[in-house]
């Protein structure tokens, strides 16, 4: 066989590859931008609008993966950041309305790009926190600040060689600090709120 032949069918399959990578990445940035929307549609709380998109992104991940599973071994790389970002939008709505998180074989996603999206929960958490303390609703602060606490220490306890985890322990470091924040934020509001609370007494009982 020349080198003319073994190049020829060189080139063919790179590039077959290289359009199978692109429709690869047409379909993961679409699942990107669909879950940036659903998370919105949680912070706004417009429950129909985040459910439609959730369908039409649960539809499209399985189609990214029946692809991508013709070569798992060139393409399985570029399910990581649309399936941590679906968990992502999953986790946050269920944390928000007190459900249990699904599993990841119940979202058939793989484990370690669930885990990379729980940690990226947190920030969306502590943007959740935010939001109540303008609004003075802080009825359910404390819940969200137990269940940041809850996944930080299982995620931390995940520990294993970055080679198999890849950037998880520096999204978990980096959750931690969200988290303190966070607590002082809670903290804070709740005494004054209690002092609040405290001096209306006071004008009432003199009153």
């Amino acid at each position: 066989m020349n080198l003319k032949v073994i190049f020829s069918e060189l080139i063919e399959i790179l590039d077959k590859l290289d359009n199978g990578r692109e429709e690869i990445l047409k379909k993961s940035r679409q699942i990107v931008r669909d879950c940036s929307v659903a998370i919105k549609n949680i912070h706004r709380n417009e429950v129909n609008l985040y459910q439609d998109k959730i369908n039409s992104i649960q539809l499209n991940l399985i189609n990214l993966q029946q692809f991508i599973a013709k070569d798992v071994g060139a393409f399985s790389k570029y399910l990581k950041v649309p399936e941590q970002e679906y968990a992502e939008a999953i986790s946050l709505y269920n944390i928000i309305n007190n459900k249990d998180l699904p599993s990841p074989s119940e979202l058939k996603i793989d484990p370690l790009n669930y885990a990379l999206g729980l940690a990226d929960v947190i920030g969306e958490l502590r943007r959740y926190v935010l939001d109540n303390i303008r609004d003075s609703n802080i009825q359910d602060l404390t819940r969200i600040l137990e269940t940041m606490d809850e996944i930080y220490t299982d995620l931390f306890s995940i520990d294993y060689p970055s080679g198999l985890t890849q950037d998880l322990r520096h999204k978990t470091d980096k959750a931690r600090g969200i988290i303190e924040k966070t607590r002082g934020d809670i903290s804070i509001t709740l005494q004054m709120n209690n002092l609040k609370a405290c001096i209306e007494k006071n004008i009432d009982f003199k009153k």
